[in-house]
């Protein structure tokens, strides 16, 4: 790997970098980098390494507007504008001229900030490098100019490429030395902690996470397969987790015709697919059960003990995914008491709780219009409140801070698990950093005390873990 590539989450921080260049301004409110000298960035890498999403985030996290383009997808015409014949005096002579419409990725420009009503942000281009030959001449008027045809690019945005190399893309070529000197280089390999990272709050499937801890060379293949091309792409093992989930839950057989769909190198799907169906699932879904219930590991701790890495890596994940899945259970909860708490609390100052509930329900959520219909079929006459107060606390109440109570036990039983199981080994910091990237569970644990974890998290990071200030319940 050449030492000029870097990671994406490294390319991250160089592009915000450059995004604060580049919107930098004076005191008088004029950007200080000259529109001339502001080099577009280029992010070159394998496919499915994250190049889009890379730049997606930084405009988000930045507050500006993002507007993606795939250069292969456009004609001379549809970049510069379509020729249109207008009368002109020249020298005294009245003569036809040519005269070209706005091209359709500055009129995108242009309806882009009418929809978001921000005047700053990033045109992305993408697969830079495949643009036909004859589009050059008019990339390269892009890059030094920022315009396209006779027509400038607006103020305020960003021009960011990016291209594959050429074994990705048949299509694809060399930069040459001329367009090169025009770009701010960023050159991405695909890393397992920036996937890792980016994929564990998405809920990633726990044999994949655990496949590529074990065989993280796999995590982005290109080679040849009896003469035809065989790729893995981060991309595609993102795919294939979302794909394992759905055919899960659809009781569907998964096997190699399935995995090779999305992992097209047969010694990879195939590997991929032996360790898949020789993971001790039996032994993994059991103790994720023991855990869930509070009951003791007893019964399996000598098994527990011996787990080979794949499969430690597995429960791991599995573990991870749990408490995800809890806190989201816990979290839904939370915001429907947050929609149902207002009309109880304002049913009940009404003087006449009944008719203010009739009222309510005619235009309230759904979660909040089935509580109070319930409700009126079964109270009765409730002149002083109390059945209204008794059925929003030991229903809506009591099933929020029963599924809070069972995400953060599960949490902390899962941390004291992983601390005496996989002692010395770096489980625990995976769990750790799983929780703390996903911004629900972040919510649900500030709801409880979780002493386990804010230990554990202190250890690992050298300080708390960042949750948000515990909330009363």
């Amino acid at each position: 790997m050449s030492e000029k590539c870097i990671t994406v989450a490294q390319a991250k921080e160089q592009l915000r970098l450059a995004v604060k260049q580049y919107f930098a301004k004076d005191a008088q409110g004029v950007y200080r980098l000259e529109r001339r000298r502001a080099r577009p960035v280029c992010l070159m890498g394998p496919a499915g390494v994250g190049k889009t999403e890379l730049v997606r985030q930084v405009a988000r996290e930045e507050d500006l507007a993002f507007l993606s383009y795939s250069i292969t997808h456009h004609t001379r015409q549809s970049l510069l504008g379509l020729p249109s014949l207008r009368e002109e005096v020249v020298d005294g002579e009245r003569v036809s001229t040519t005269r070209y419409t706005v091209s359709e990725v500055i009129a995108a420009i242009w309806r882009e900030m009418e929809r978001t009503g921000k005047r700053e942000g990033i045109l992305f281009l993408d697969e830079f490098n495949a643009a036909s030959a004859t589009l050059h001449p008019v990339m390269l008027e892009l890059l030094q100019n920022k315009t396209l045809g006779t027509h400038a690019i607006p103020d305020g945005w960003m021009l960011v490429a990016a291209g594959n190399p050429g074994a990705y893309n048949r299509s694809a070529e060399g930069l040459d030395a001329v367009t090169a000197d025009r770009l701010r280089m960023l050159w991405l390999r695909a890393d397992l902690k920036d996937w890792r990272a980016y994929m564990v709050p998405r809920g990633v499937h726990p044999a994949v996470l655990s496949y590529l801890e074990c065989h993280p060379e796999d995590l982005c293949f290109y080679g040849k397969e009896e003469g035809f091309a065989a790729v893995v792409t981060p991309r595609a093992w993102e795919d294939l987790s979302l794909q394992l989930h759905f055919y899960e839950e659809q009781g569907a057989k998964v096997d190699q015709t399935v995995v090779g769909q999305v992992l097209q190198c047969e010694r990879i799907a195939r590997q991929f697919m032996t360790y898949y169906r020789k993971g001790n699932q039996a032994l993994l879904n059991r103790t994720v059960k023991l855990l869930d219930r509070g009951e003791s590991l007893e019964p399996v701790w000598a098994q527990l003990r011996e787990l080979p890495d794949q499969d430690a890596w597995a429960l791991t994940a599995r573990l991870v995914r749990e408490v995800q899945r809890l806190c989201r259970e816990g979290w839904d909860r939370t915001e429907e008491l947050d929609q149902l708490h207002p009309a109880v609390k304002e049913a009940l100052a009404s003087g006449d709780c009944m008719a203010e509930l009739r009222r309510r329900a005619e235009d309230s959520p759904v979660y909040v219009r089935d509580f109070i219909l319930e409700y009126l079929e079964h109270c009765g006459e409730d002149e002083d409140g109390e059945a209204l107060r008794r059925a929003f606390r030991d229903g809506p109440l009591a099933g929020r801070n029963g599924a809070v109570d069972r995400a953060c036990a599960f949490l902390e039983r899962s941390v004291a698990f992983c601390k005496q199981c996989f002692s010395g080994r770096p489980q625990l910091d995976y769990l750790l950093e799983g929780v703390t990237r996903d911004p629900v569970c972040q919510k649900v644990i500030s709801l409880r005390e979780t002493p386990q974890f804010n230990r554990a998290g202190k250890a690992f990071y050298g300080k708390q873990p960042k949750v948000p200030a515990r909330r009363a319940v």
